[in-house]
């Protein structure tokens, strides 16, 4: 009975993600992950997934809540010189476009505990089409994976509107730039491209219920923006821009560099975790943000 309360919670929150937020569906996920922690109540995964769902929601306070559950549980590793140096050793060359409106304002990075992976978690001053979503900031996400023994890149991942890109060239690039893998990112929504993007189909997976959704590419999303942003008119976004102006070549150029390495020494965010959006929530950011998934390539069950 426990495992089917967190299994329907599983299933229900895919259907969240992947059709809407319906309230309807999110009370399901709610309800069963509720009933499942009743019966378990030390099961750190999915208080996890409780305050993931709640923070979804931007129901801030519940997700905190489950959020402090999960950290007295498996309690985070505050960063030692060797970890600052890690996080510096392997940060992205980051690469914007020049038209970028919005300043890169936090990095966090969380080193897993277990596996080696890197989450870099970067947070913008906003996106592009949400000015009135409440959340001052778009949060985006990076994964360097590395060799132990040799120190060698052995995966790059990022994440673009809910879908995880990858490519091989990627990882050679970073290990040809001394493990630092260059990163684009698109003007104003900022989803994060990793070398040969243009090569990629991107798509969402959502195994719990074998669903597949195709995501817009950089094409399509350039002929939406350089007819309109999605609310011009908001009174928050009254000094953006209304659009990109520029041709497709131009919206493609990420010509901008931003040296992650100097974020990361001037605010330290670098902390060892399992459970990135907890520990951010907890212990960096005293602003909201919209949670992302959280490693690409590890299911949380097994690390």
């Amino acid at each position: 009975m426990l495992g089917n309360y967190f299994e329907k919670g599983d299933k229900s929150l895919s259907v969240y993600e992947a059709y809407g937020r319906n309230p309807i569906i999110f009370n399901r996920v709610i309800e069963n992950y509720k009933k499942g922690l009743k019966l378990q109540p030390k099961n750190i995964l999915y208080h996890y997934r409780l305050g993931y769902a709640y923070h979804l929601m931007r129901r801030l306070m519940e997700a905190s809540s489950e959020y402090e559950k999960v950290l007295k549980l498996d309690p985070p590793c505050l960063a030692s010189e060797t970890d600052l140096k890690l996080a510096s050793k392997y940060a992205p060359r980051l690469f914007a476009n020049p038209k970028e409106f919005f300043k890169l304002k936090d990095l966090v990075a969380v080193i897993h505990p277990k596996q080696p992976i890197i989450a870099y978690n970067l947070f913008w001053e906003d996106d592009i089409d949400y000015p009135g979503d409440n959340d001052p900031s778009d949060h985006e996400i990076v994964w360097i994976e590395f060799d132990q023994k040799s120190g060698e890149v052995t995966g790059i991942y990022t994440y673009f509107h809910m879908a995880i890109l990858s490519t091989e060239e990627a990882v050679s690039d970073a290990n040809l730039h001394h493990q630092r893998a260059r990163i684009n990112v698109q003007w104003g929504e900022h989803g994060s491209l990793p070398l040969r993007w243009e090569e990629l189909h991107p798509e969402v997976i959502f195994e719990k219920i074998s669903k597949r959704i195709k995501i817009k590419n950089m094409a399509q999303r350039y002929q939406e923006l350089s007819k309109s942003i999605k609310s011009p008119f908001h009174p928050l976004a009254k000094d953006w821009p209304k659009k990109f102006t520029g041709s497709y070549k131009d919206f493609i150029n990420f010509s901008k560099n931003i040296e992650l390495r100097r974020l990361l020494k001037k605010k330290k965010m670098v902390i060892t975790s399992k459970w990135p959006n907890a520990v951010i929530n907890r212990y960096f950011l005293n602003y909201n943000y919209f949670p992302k998934r959280q490693w690409p390539k590890y299911p949380m069950e097994e690390t």
